[in-house]
């Protein structure tokens, strides 16, 4: 069986994040430390498939919104019939078979590791975090000075909603990047600053500075002062709902169970919803400058939601920025030298600057 010479191009081009993602999903196997049993494949294959579906879904509906309300063709499932037909050709699926592969792969990986961090390494740095927190905002809480701004129920649903929005957004552009054939270099760029980033700050930096953040730092400590604010949204719970404390106390039920009940991971710093959010918006700024400022907004009101709704320390935030800018700059810096040391008889520097790929 001959593998077909474009499946072979998109294989060497991905060569990178193949290694990147097997050498982590690796890690994580010796971390586990132990083999899955026959009666746990089941479940393994299940979130594989749960995973490799979210993305092209939530990608889906994300195109389909876009259809409805700025197309808004006659026959709305006649004209998404044809269209998906028209783009999803073999050459370009092909071209990102093996991404398709990997995300799901590394999301299943990351999400393994994340929920081990507390045995590995228990929360001892939110004590910590939080006076560093503190006295860089001059010996107020962040979330104390956010308060008089977006202390409103209001304001606080809206955030909300915001900060799960963030998982359409992220899924939906992603697999946009993925599916891309234009902005190949760009989409490169992305797809390794993301995976660095969630192996780096998301595993290796949360793991070293182990914490779980302000909504849970009453459960672990005495005098709590994240207990005002913790109240706050529990009392605007009652006027507008605020799904975060749903999904805050399910995370705890799983630490707690040690996994019998679900465990999805907990983890304070760095905030990847905000280094996720500013790679986001890295990316979208050189293909279209309206899309990158309406995603550095979004970033922002990431920043602000993972303060205001009990998640992270602004501190965590910041590290994330930082960290996210940081890689981002190093990938689109050392694919840069890829392609001149490819093509060393070319000037790629102004194309390259085109496409985002700034040292």
């Amino acid at each position: 069986m001959t593998i077909p010479s474009s499946l072979r191009a998109s294989l060497h081009n991905h060569r990178a994040l193949l290694l990147l993602v097997l050498a982590y999903t690796a890690m994580v196997l010796l971390l586990a430390g132990s083999k899955p049993t026959r009666h746990e494949i089941a479940p393994l294959l299940a979130s594989f498939a749960l995973a490799a579906l979210t993305g092209p879904v939530f990608l889906l509906c994300a195109w389909t919104g876009y259809v409805m309300c700025m197309l808004r063709p006659a026959r709305l499932c006649h004209f998404l019939y044809h269209e998906l037909r028209r783009h999803l050709h073999r050459e370009r699926l092909l071209h990102a078979l093996p991404a398709l592969l990997l995300v799901p792969l590394f999301a299943l990986s990351f999400t393994t590791f994340k929920a081990a961090i507390p045995r590995l390494h228990p929360f001892d740095w939110d004590v910590r975090l939080s006076a560093i927190d503190i006295a860089l905002h001059g010996g107020t809480a962040p979330w104390a000075w956010l308060q008089p701004l977006l202390g409103h129920p209001l304001l606080t649903g809206l955030l909300n909603v915001a900060y799960h929005f963030w998982f359409l957004l992220f899924y939906a552009l992603l697999y946009w990047l993925i599916l891309d054939t234009r902005h190949r270099l760009l989409r490169m760029q992305f797809l390794l600053s993301f995976t660095i980033a969630w192996i780096v700050l998301g595993s290796v930096v949360a793991m070293l500075f182990s914490s779980a953040g302000p909504c849970y730092y009453g459960h672990l400590h005495a005098n709590d002062p994240y207990a005002p604010l913790m109240a706050y949204l529990q009392e605007s719970n009652h006027r507008i709902p605020v799904w975060a404390l749903k999904v805050q106390d399910m995370l705890w039920q799983g630490y707690q169970s040690g996994g019998t009940v679900g465990e999805l991971g907990i983890s304070a710093m760095p905030s990847m919803h905000v280094a996720t959010s500013v790679l986001m918006a890295l990316v979208a700024w050189p293909i279209r400058r309206a899309a990158g400022i309406a995603l550095a907004a979004f970033a922002v009101l990431i920043m602000l939601g993972s303060v205001h709704l009990g998640w992270h320390y602004a501190l965590d935030g910041y590290v994330g920025t930082a960290g996210a800018i940081v890689i981002w700059q190093a990938v689109g810096l050392a694919l840069r030298r890829s392609a001149a040391a490819a093509s060393p008889q070319l000037d790629i520097a102004p194309c390259l600057n085109k496409k985002g790929l700034t040292p």
